[in-house]
């Protein structure tokens, strides 16, 4: 049986803090200029009292850079001092004022935070680029977007979704586990609404002749879409999951002798057949046949379709490339889920579409921590854990003369990450 020993309670002078991670992340937004960067492009602010525009919008990044989604979380860090002093803040706004600040956002002051959020990922995504060539070949893009339901009737915009539930729309480009665009749209739009543009931005940060595979679920199965990324000379690969799409694709597996059929393990075979879609140019299609359900065989098989732009490749690569996607899925919840995004805070639409800027930043922020300054095996850990294991490290904050230092505990579990950023700042 535990036996806990019995603890006397008493309180330290000595400036602790949980979220000792936080100095790397201000010295990358140091480093990359983002700090000059929000207090030039963001004035909101008419009188120099409390908080600036771009202390408002750190204290906002960083806290979401800790997992803290909530507004409120602001307060918990208007009382730390030695939060404030790792962030480089004067003042520290509280939940309320933060509120109130991004309800000053209008269309042209979220298209400014929006171009910052752009500029820090041209500096983030040579790295991703270079990962990706280096352990893929190539470099995955997951374009996707998702309902964000709201809670009451007064968020502006807001309209019922397929569940009846007013939501807005959160469309996204991922580059590897970058977020390279993210747009929040009112609900009620096309499920796949400003694909292109999120594309042209996406497009800026790819080197000339960068190999790139495109993932995409059947939100994207059109034909402006397939012709983008032909033009652009990027490989793609779409699920086809709506049933006027499928039924074409699966006319052409009449009479396919059993000898067509390739096996890629796990109990599922897999073949390439053509198919030209009305108005389209003829493409390809990897049909994927599961005849057993576990042990039980199927009364009749089950069939899941992908469009794809190659030939030339093995299937069961064709089909490892497009299931790859889940990666980058997972990558897409990881700011929703760790950074609590799924509920915006304000009522105001531009509002929360600064919220969801600053949410992008603070991921691109955490991504340039990672590739720039952790052990080159720590790039395959997603966003959860170097919230959980690098921003949230207890440490003690140490002023001695004119200099900090920042001790932190030996007992952190990922010490071997905090010891090798350590060495790349030194």
């Amino acid at each position: 049986m535990p036996l806990p020993p019995k603890i006397d309670i008493d309180f330290t002078d000595a400036a602790l803090i949980g979220t000792g991670g936080w100095s790397l992340l201000a010295r990358m937004a140091q480093r990359t200029g983002l700090l000059d960067a929000l207090g030039q492009s963001v004035r909101l602010k008419h009188r120099r009292r409390g908080a600036s525009d771009a202390e408002m919008l750190w204290s906002l990044i960083a806290s979401l850079a800790a997992g803290n989604g909530a507004l409120s979380d602001l307060d918990a860090l208007r009382a730390d001092p030695a939060g404030q002093s790792l962030l480089g803040l004067n003042a520290a706004p509280s939940g309320r004022r933060l509120g109130e600040y991004l309800c000053r956002f209008g269309e042209a002051d979220v298209t400014r935070l929006r171009a910052v959020a752009h500029r820090l990922a041209r500096q983030v995504a040579p790295a991703i680029v270079e990962h990706g060539i280096k352990t893929q070949g190539y470099v995955p893009v997951f374009v996707d977007g998702t309902a964000i339901e709201v809670d009451g009737r007064l968020f502006e915009q807001a309209r019922k979704g397929y569940n009846g539930e007013p939501q807005y729309w959160l469309h996204n480009v991922f580059l590897g586990g970058l977020w390279a665009s993210g747009h929040l749209h009112p609900g009620g739009v096309d499920v796949a609404r400003g694909w292109a543009e999120q594309l042209a931005e996406l497009a800026t940060l790819l080197p000339a002749d960068t190999p790139v595979w495109v993932r995409t679920d059947n939100a994207y199965y059109r034909g402006t879409f397939v012709r983008y990324c032909a033009e652009r000379g990027w490989d793609y690969s779409i699920s086809v999951t709506h049933d006027n799409n499928r039924r074409p694709v699966l006319k052409q597996l009449e009479g396919l002798p059993e000898r067509a059929w390739q096996d890629i393990g796990c109990g599922e075979s897999a073949t390439l057949v053509n198919h030209r879609p009305g108005g389209w140019q003829q493409q390809h299609y990897v049909v994927i046949r599961q005849l057993y359900d576990g042990p039980q065989r199927r009364l009749t098989p089950a069939y899941t379709v992908i469009l794809v732009s190659r030939d030339d490749l093995p299937v069961d690569e064709l089909v490892r490339r497009h299931r790859g996607k889940q990666g980058q899925e997972n990558a897409f919840k990881g700011p929703l889920i760790d950074m609590d995004l799924h509920h915006p805070p304000c009522r105001r639409f531009h509002a929360n579409q600064a919220f969801y800027a600053c949410g992008q930043i603070a991921q691109l922020l955490l991504l340039a921590v990672q590739y720039e300054w952790l052990p080159d095996k720590a790039r395959r850990h997603g966003l959860r854990l170097l919230i959980r294991y690098l921003m949230r490290s207890v440490a003690r904050l140490v002023k001695t003369g004119r200099r900090y230092r920042l001790d932190f505990a030996k007992n952190n579990f990922r010490l071997d990450w905090l010891l090798h950023a350590a060495f790349q700042l030194e």
